[in-house]
């Protein structure tokens, strides 16, 4: 009796053992489910953490293109998010608390993203603004040169055309060889033998545009052989030396006056052929005449 007392004692602790194995093994396989669920779902929301900051990195990367006055700052702000996705990309084991630390960190930066991205947009479109306006003073500044430029050109047109009319020119000119009588009177002669001076008659002509003032007249007197004759000093004319037979010197006011040079030469000298007189005023010549002697 006693024998089967404990036979069935025996048996009963080995269900209740047996109950209690499986128990715990459904509790264990409970709380592997339980896990898995929970790190399925840490995982899940860690790579949606990771796809919203690379979406942020995203848009720093083109606000940055924009070149605005906020480069420096966006540039910044873009290096701390990809600092932050890295750490949740490195970031081990199933640390619930750690990922909501993170999403509540990303939340803060939205907020800051907006409130950047919304400055850097008014400072773009401020930027456009100034850029087309830059643009439309650029056109009105290269019309204005171009305006100055035809101007100029006008005005340098317009000088050229006063400095050519203000040139004094001669309306006139005339020569005679003069012979000396015995009772000093001179008369005119046709050969070169009996010249003892040439007479040269001209006028320079009205200008009214001209610069009035005294003007330094030069008359040269050349023979058949290209010498001057009864030469008296140098004129330089385009950096040529040129000897000049008289000068005179005329107070010029705008109205038109007759000179009268009276050139002595020695007789002995004299030969034969042509005789051309050239007049300079200043460093311009204005004019010429000529004579033929036997």
């Amino acid at each position: 009796m006693m024998e089967e007392k404990k036979k069935s004692n025996s048996k009963i602790i080995v269900i209740a053992l047996a109950v209690l194995l499986l128990v715990a093994l459904g509790y264990t396989f409970y709380n592997n489910t339980e896990h898995k669920k929970l790190t399925d779902a840490i995982e899940e929301e860690k790579l949606e953490i990771e796809g919203n900051l690379d979406n942020m990195i995203i848009k720093y990367e083109e606000a940055i293109g924009q070149n605005t006055s906020m480069t420096n700052e966006l540039s910044l702000e873009r290096d701390r998010i990809i600092s932050l996705r890295d750490s949740i990309k490195d970031l081990k084991g199933t640390n619930y608390s750690l990922i909501r630390r993170f999403r509540n960190e990303i939340s803060k930066l939205e907020e800051k993203n907006r409130e950047l991205f919304s400055l850097n947009e008014r400072l773009t479109s401020d930027n456009m603004l100034l850029t087309t306006n830059l643009d439309s003073a650029r056109v009105n500044i290269s019309r204005q040169i171009a305006a100055n430029d035809t101007l100029s050109i006008k005005n340098l047109n317009l000088s050229e055309k006063v400095a050519i009319g203000s040139v004094l020119k001669l309306s006139s000119a005339k020569v005679l060889a003069m012979r000396e009588k015995t009772n000093g009177k001179l008369v005119e002669t046709s050969r070169a033998r009996n010249a003892d001076a040439f007479r040269i008659n001209f006028t320079i002509a009205k200008n009214e545009i001209s610069e009035q003032g005294e003007r330094q007249v030069y008359i040269q007197i050349v023979d058949s052989k290209g010498n001057t004759v009864a030469s008296k000093g140098e004129l330089t004319l385009n950096d040529v030396q040129i000897n000049y037979s008289d000068q005179t010197i005329v107070n010029y006011l705008n109205e038109a006056v007759d000179i009268i040079s009276l050139v002595e030469v020695n007789r002995d000298s004299m030969d034969s052929g042509l005789y051309k007189v050239n007049i300079y005023i200043e460093d311009k010549f204005v004019g010429a005449t000529q004579i033929t002697l036997k």
